[in-house]
């Protein structure tokens, strides 16, 4: 399941970097289109799986249900009627809504992942530091383990160890550019790419060796392989803000006001029953 899952994410992965490929250093903008993108496309989506003839049909039914509670205020058997009647006028918008919602919430879902792999952190200024930490599987003495670790530009890398958590942690002063970053264990290697180069693609923040859901979110880690002696491993990056209009705002809001605002196009234009 893990494997499968990492194939799929890999292919939406590498999509999504082409997608973002043109905005080349400038993130906000990336994000911004982006998002406007992912609404749009999920509001033309839904409109193709919805019967919209149905679901407007049930919204007058509960509209007129409504107003007629509101017209017989002191006819309490009617307003309880009517009210039955509003009941199953939601029960029958859910029924004919519930499989498209649920069709573009299931896509919407590693969309959402893409996005916060992506914006949700900074990549390294060049010069500054991070730290990577490698969680060894139950049973392994940290202190006894051999480790090491290798990047570009960096000699003499020492390591401070904690038993208890058994993690293996590393300072390292990042270089320009995406570099690699080499972690052996037991002589069995893992590679990955510590990011200090500013762009739209993915940034690898954690990998999990046993985590089933891993594959499709935690990306920008290559795969931890079942013999490997690393239950975990991640990197310190910087949490992100982006100025839009002059206000400096969170990835998470930035992403949903341009997802509105890009569904609302097709919406109005198409006249789009939700």
């Amino acid at each position: 399941m893990g494997e499968i899952l990492s194939a799929l994410t890999g292919i939406i992965t590498r999509v999504v970097d082409v997608l973002l490929s043109p905005f080349g250093s400038h993130r906000a903008a990336g994000l911004i289109v982006f998002s406007m993108i992912t609404g749009a496309a999920l509001t033309l989506l839904y409109r193709a799986l919805a019967d919209e003839a149905a679901i407007r049909r049930t919204r007058e039914i509960f509209k007129a249900r409504v107003l007629e509670m509101r017209l017989y205020p002191d006819d309490m058997v009617l307003i309880f009627r009517a009210l039955g009647g509003a009941i199953a006028a939601q029960g029958s918008y859910l029924r004919v809504a519930a499989k498209p919602i649920l069709i573009v919430a299931l896509i919407a879902v590693p969309l959402f992942i893409q996005v916060e792999a992506r914006y949700a952190r900074s990549p390294l200024a060049p010069g500054s530091n991070t730290i990577v930490t490698a969680r060894l599987k139950n049973g392994l003495d940290v202190l006894a383990v051999p480790s090491a670790i290798t990047y570009p530009g960096s000699d003499d890398i020492r390591s401070v160890r904690a038993p208890a958590a058994r993690e293996v942690s590393w300072r390292l002063r990042a270089t320009d550019g995406r570099k690699p970053v080499e972690l052996t264990v037991y002589d069995q290697k893992y590679r990955f790419d510590l990011c200090s180069q500013t762009d739209n693609r993915a940034i690898g923040r954690e990998r999990r060796s046993r985590s089933v859901m891993g594959g499709l979110t935690e990306i920008g880690l290559p795969r931890i392989g079942n013999d490997s002696p690393l239950e975990a491993v991640s990197v310190a990056y910087p949490s992100a803000s982006y100025t839009v209009f002059g206000a400096r705002m969170s990835w998470l809001l930035v992403f949903a006001l341009g997802t509105l605002v890009g569904a609302s196009i097709p919406a109005m234009l198409l006249r789009v029953a939700l």
